[in-house]
């Protein structure tokens, strides 16, 4: 249920204002003097949103805003003003009031305010749910950033979270890639709708295909029903493509086309699909070496960096670090620990270590010091960092296991249908150009499994 402060005097308004009460909002009428003397009264509800009748304050407009957006930090605001009315300075803009109402001076229109009112808090409640949602996740996905590089980042979000372009992303692992792609998803207008990532680097090579774009009933061996598809699960919201540069060459191709179009042909289907996506895309290598190995086209490459943004490492913003271990220390150990709970020297030689893992080698730091330290024992961890065995991306893992699985599964393969890539394609699921792909990726040579003539 959405609660609603209506902050008037009551002889403001001959109208029966609670009215607007329903089974999902309850509203309550304050005078601006009992919300002054006591506002953090028990039988008091906080509001979500918060309506202001500027005509019923008697003390400066600024001063009572003031107070009630310190004991109202998260309620939306509502102003009730005459036409023409002074708001005291920058009240819109300093104190975020969402909108402006006017309110006739004449007593006999005031029913039409009330219902125009009515509407505004009815839409309100209809995205309070999903507010509440959008606010859980962004505090789970929380950008810590004090310093200035990390500033200018954050203040440029809401312009890129407005923009249709394809953004990406460059910064180096663990710098927070994703949780900026988060961000830029959640403050723009596709907010309530999905945010799907592709972790390219995880999927095989002969997968990728599919999964992007799925396929149709019958487009291969053992296909018996349709699979829409990440960029299909990813239509009317966000798609991010995390480790771009891992994306298949035989892949690129059919998504340059995508991202021109906006539609694509699903494996073993003959019509487009069309959707609407804001793509997203990240890298922690260059690109542009890439593309001058011939591992990355180059027209691909330009279609990704229509917006380029570029995340510092952290040991070029260490001004972040206090804040980003008060953070975490919150997350993982509880209002319990604080910041000063930390021996001094400790977080001396945080700032002046170097983080080559970054935020995540950070966060991993905080949950090691959390774990092995005793509440009584702070000082006890002050051991030198171990530079030389810095723990390698989850990422990094998975590919390096799934490549060595994928190896000894496709010899395998070959041993079984003694060479032949058409039995092998079948067996396998997959389509034969892709299968043909891999085996040349792990240098497999389908003769040398077929059986020698005399």
């Amino acid at each position: 249920m959405s609660n609603v402060w209506i902050v008037a005097r009551r002889d403001s308004f001959d109208y029966p204002i609670e009215s607007i009460s329903s089974s999902t909002i309850h509203c309550q009428v304050l005078s601006p003097a009992e919300v002054e003397i006591n506002p953090a009264r028990s039988e008091l509800t906080r509001p979500d949103l918060l309506v202001v009748d500027l005509q019923s304050i008697q003390q400066p407009v600024n001063q009572f805003m003031e107070h009630l957006s310190q004991i109202n930090p998260e309620a939306a605001f509502i102003v009730l003003a005459s036409p023409g009315a002074a708001l005291g300075g920058s009240v819109s803009s300093h104190y975020a009031v969402d909108e402006i109402i006017n309110r006739p001076s004449d007593g006999r229109q005031i029913a039409r305010t009330v219902e125009e009112l009515s509407k505004r808090i009815t839409v309100f409640d209809r995205l309070h749910g999903v507010l509440e949602k959008l606010h859980k996740e962004m505090h789970q996905h929380r950008i810590v950033v004090r310093s200035q590089s990390m500033r200018e980042i954050v203040d440029r979000l809401p312009q890129l979270a407005s923009s249709l372009s394809t953004i990406l992303i460059t910064g180096e692992t663990g710098t927070g890639k994703e949780l900026v792609a988060r961000a830029i998803h959640y403050l723009g207008p596709r907010a309530g709708r999905p945010f799907i990532t592709v972790d390219c680097g995880t999927i095989p090579e002969y997968l990728v295909e599919n999964e992007l774009f799925g396929h149709a009933r019958g487009a291969y061996t053992d296909a018996g029903v349709g699979f829409r598809g990440l960029i299909q699960e990813a239509d009317g919201g966000t798609l991010f493509l995390d480790e771009v540069e891992a994306l298949p060459i035989s892949v690129q191709s059919k998504f340059l086309r995508f991202l021109q179009e906006h539609q694509y042909k699903p494996l073993g289907q003959s019509r487009y699909v069309s959707v609407d996506v804001h793509v997203v895309a990240s890298t922690n290598v260059d690109l542009l070496k890439s593309v001058e190995r011939k591992l990355f086209r180059e027209d691909l490459y330009y279609r990704l960096k229509v917006v380029p943004l570029t995340i510092p490492p952290l040991r070029e913003r260490k001004a972040d670090i206090p804040r980003l271990v008060r953070f975490f220390l919150q997350r993982y150990g509880g209002e319990r620990h604080t910041l000063q709970q930390i021996p001094l020297d400790t977080i001396e030689r945080w700032m002046d270590y170097d983080w080559p893992g970054n935020v995540r080698e950070l966060e991993n730091k905080i949950q090691e010091w959390l774990a092995t330290t005793d509440a009584g024992k702070m000082s006890d961890f002050t051991q030198p960092f171990d530079t030389t065995a810095a723990l390698r991306t989850l990422a990094e893992v998975r590919r390096e296991t799934l490549a060595r699985c994928e190896e000894k599964y496709f010899q395998q393969l070959m041993t079984l249908t003694k060479g032949n890539v058409s039995a092998a394609a079948r067996v396998a699921g997959i389509d034969r150009k892709n299968l043909r792909g891999t085996l040349k990726k792990y240098s497999i040579q389908p003769d040398s499994f077929r059986p020698k003539r005399s």
